[in-house]
């Protein structure tokens, strides 16, 4: 195996390790946020923290996108140079 191809697994599994961490914080976010009607001004704490939540898990969701789509590149860009690997191409 190549150095390049090296890189681009150690970089696959960085990016992998973030999605993962992403995706568990996201989770406890989630358990977090609740689904309830807010009537009352004395409640008005709660709607502000609820909004909190809810705009770190739309940005939170944002990355991960970013994230999957970088980790899609990668794999193809992996996957190619494996079979170039394979066929002596490199």
């Amino acid at each position: 195996m190549s150095g390049t191809f090296m890189s681009l697994l150690v970089l696959e599994a960085g990016l992998t390790a973030a999605a993962v961490l992403m995706f568990l914080y996201r989770g406890m976010l989630d358990m977090k946020e609740e689904d309830h009607i807010i009537l009352g001004s004395a409640e008005a704490h709660l709607a502000r923290e609820q909004d909190s939540i809810r705009r770190k898990v739309s940005a939170l969701s944002r990355y991960l996108k970013v994230i999957g789509v970088a980790r899609g590149v990668l794999l193809f860009a992996i996957f190619g140079l494996w079979i170039a690997e394979g066929l002596n191409i490199v």
